[in-house]
């Protein structure tokens, strides 16, 4: 019998099927069927079916639900609630690794040449010739006296610039290699534990003459400050974010003097040998983020000494007019599924520099497209906007189309931008951008709490001033095969949400990336790092991507923002590799959390600004495995709207419309395209010895064969 507030409503004799096996479910998710979506307030089982009266006492006493608080089942990602701070004192010695190959001997290599001022293009030179002393080692100095013309006392050191203090003590021949063997054993974790001096002097050229200087400091790790001729010019802090800094030359010799300060919590490294296993993965060295969270130490990684302190990119002399141009935005807009026009959109970002109002002509070109457009602008920033619906050239036909590798063509197309007051040409910039646009496939709740699978085009959300999916924690839901996020209130009744048909076939909640409307089989994995010691050269790091090409992958995943710079999305656009882009927060419930989130998100917004013009990066997660704190989450989440808005931001890059991360160790083969398939994953791994070439660089002869 069936009743409903008190009043029997069904009856029907049930069958006897004999024993049954004892089960017991609440509201069950059923595969194919509907399920339960309303409010429960009371179940319980009793020994016998009770009689009508009793069934309407029940109704009678029944609770009031105003004051019942209620487990909305499955809604909502919980914040973090334990942390993991790594070591607090050091392992027993009788755990470190040990080796019958002994340790190389250092290895001095010839000191910089590059001249103190070297050209890079019209208006724009880098500044060589670098010093660096411990700050140790020039007791009493400061950065008044340091960025004077003369010899300042203490240990100098050539030092190689871009790279980071290890780098250069290695180059200069003070400790061996860390790659080699148990070398890294003989590196004192001191480096990670004191300020540092950069130094150098130049000469302004002559074809500065005139112009408006500026300083451009392109990565630091971590905290800087930066003196000039004597005076403090100002300081930086995160290893992301560029620091520039307006310069007042004096004749002959300019000095520059810059204190480098290593991340405050460097954290203890664990030392993985047999005895000791593999350790924690990092600690507190999470807190100080972003920085490179990773050479704390992982199962993957040993400490590296320095933690990456010092000027691990290129420092740069600017000259130019009043008026300056700041990072452009180039956004291309398909008309899927069709490719045979593309819109092409250019914001560009000014400043004026002088006391009064100037008038800018700005010039944009590419291809055989050429824009521009006149404005008065007042002294601060503004900018100008080159659409479509003002510029019918930038409605582009038939383009030439940016595709992952094995799909088509890396077409790129060199953006040239030029601002030009009185006549005369105040600045000049040049970017790269492909004509692409991505989507995704994903399964996401509405507000009645039905889970849609949509295709979703962030740029023309973006275009349209709509932010199409939430990130909140509060709109993650759980589903019977996993978590999803929302649907935003526009993004519901939005066409830049389309729902998928019988041919999407990928079991949901997981992604599916779409570039120019294709489904993309992602091949690929994750690099943890580029180089432990920031060598990170176009020349250095090419073969890597020309062996990604040649394996026929076509997307790395950039595990945590380490590999953050111009030359790797540079590579990436050109091979032909999707990047996945990680910020600078590691696991949920293990790391522990930045405690500095406008820190984080002033890096954040640099590094968009820098890098949104690449074609390769197609996805923006928040953080490894978990979702940042809603400070963080919903922090980026408006920033990348604000400044990008055509990708998918995320918070985790597991889990949430993704499968899980993992195994790491081996697995039979067919596991891989069979329970281990089972979605989009980030993380899996297997083991593998390497190649008796690659031993013979990186261990003693009589360990690695002869």
């Amino acid at each position: 019998m069936i009743y409903v507030d008190g009043q029997e409503v069904a009856r029907s004799a049930v069958p006897d099927a004999g024993a049954l096996a004892p089960r017991l479910a609440v509201a069950p998710a059923l595969p194919g069927l509907g399920h339960f979506g309303g409010d429960l307030v009371d179940a319980r089982i009793e020994d016998g079916a009770l009689p009508a009266p009793a069934v309407q006492a029940l109704v009678a006493a029944k609770p009031d639900f105003d004051l019942v608080q209620m487990w909305h089942v499955g809604v909502g990602w919980e914040f973090q609630k334990t942390a993991n701070t790594g070591y607090w004192r050091q392992q027993d010695p009788w755990t470190l690794p040990q080796a019958k190959g002994g340790f190389s001997a250092p290895v001095a290599k010839p000191a910089p040449t590059a001249p103190a001022v070297q050209p890079l293009a019209e208006g724009l030179w880098r500044i060589n010739g670098w010093q660096l002393a411990g700050a140790p080692d020039v007791p009493g100095a400061d950065g008044a006296a340091l960025s004077q013309p003369g010899n300042p006392k203490g240990l100098w050191r050539a030092a190689t610039v871009p790279g980071t203090v290890l780098t250069t003590l290695v180059d200069r021949g003070v400790y061996p290699d860390p790659y080699y063997g148990l070398n890294n054993m003989r590196i004192p974790e001191s480096l990670a534990r004191q300020d540092w001096w950069y130094r150098t002097s130049f000469t302004v050229p002559a074809d500065a003459a005139g112009k408006r200087l500026a300083l451009r400091f392109n990565g630091i790790n971590y905290a800087a400050e930066i003196w000039v001729n004597g005076k403090k010019l100002g300081q930086t802090k995160g290893a992301f974010a560029r620091g520039e800094f307006t310069l007042v030359p004096v004749a002959g010799e300019n000095v520059i003097a810059v204190k480098v300060s290593p991340p405050p919590h460097p954290g203890i490294p664990h030392e993985q040998s047999i005895a000791a296993g593999v350790g924690e993965n990092g600690g507190q060295l999470a807190i100080d983020g972003p920085t490179f969270v990773a050479t704390e130490g992982w199962d993957w990684i040993p400490g590296i000494r320095d933690r990456d302190t010092g000027l691990w990119q290129d420092v740069q002399l600017a000259a130019r007019g009043d008026v300056r141009l700041l990072d452009s935005q180039v956004v291309t807009d398909l008309p899927l599924p069709r490719t045979d026009s593309a819109d092409v959109l250019i914001t560009v970002p000014l400043r004026n520099d002088a006391d009064a109002p100037r008038t800018v002509t700005v010039r944009a070109a590419f291809d055989n497209v050429t824009v521009e457009r006149t404005i008065t602008l007042t002294p601060g920033e503004g900018e100008v906007r080159f659409t479509p619906a003002d510029f019918p050239q930038l409605h582009v036909k038939n383009p030439k189309l940016w595709w992952p590798n094995g799909y088509g063509e890396q077409a790129l197309h060199p953006l040239h931008l030029t601002a030009t007051v009185d006549g005369a040409v105040s600045d000049r910039a040049e970017t790269r951008f492909g004509i692409r646009e991505v989507s995704y496939d994903l399964s996401l709740m509405d507000h009645a709490g039905a889970l849609r699978r949509v295709n979703v085009q962030p740029t023309d959300g973006r275009l349209a001033g709509q932010k199409l999916i939430d990130v909140r924690h509060e709109a993650i839901k759980e589903t019977p095969r996993g978590w999803v996020e929302s649907l935003t209130a526009a993004g519901e009744t939005s066409p830049a949400v389309q729902p998928l048909g019988a041919a999407d076939t990928l079991p949901e909640p997981h992604l599916t990336i779409r570039v120019n409307g294709v489904k993309i089989a992602a091949r690929g994995g994750s690099w943890g790092m580029d180089d432990a010691m920031k060598r990170v050269s176009r020349a250095r790091m090419e073969p890597a991507f020309r062996l990604h090409k040649e394996a026929h992958l076509n997307i790395i995943r950039n595990w945590m923002g380490t590999s953050t710079e111009p030359e790797f999305y540079d590579l990436a656009d050109e091979y032909g590799m999707m990047v996945l882009n990680d910020f600078w927060q590691s696991t949920q419930n293990f790391q522990v959390e930045p405690q500095d989130p406008q820190l984080f998100l002033a890096n954040a917004e640099d590094v968009v600004k820098r890098y949104r013009n690449h074609p390769s990066i197609i996805i923006w997660f928040g953080r490894n495995e978990g979702v940042p704190y809603p400070t963080l989450n919903e922090g980026l989440d408006d920033l990348l709207f604000k400044l990008d808005g055509t990708r998918w931001y995320t918070g985790s890059s597991n889990t949430v419309n993704l499968q899980g991360s993992g195994p790491y160790n081996y697995r039979q083969p067919e596991g891989y395209f069979t329970d281990l398939a089972t979605g989009f994953s980030v993380e899996t791994g297997t083991p593998r010895s390497p190649r008796q070439r690659p031993l013979r660089n990186t261990c003693p002869r009589r360990i690695a064969g002869r």
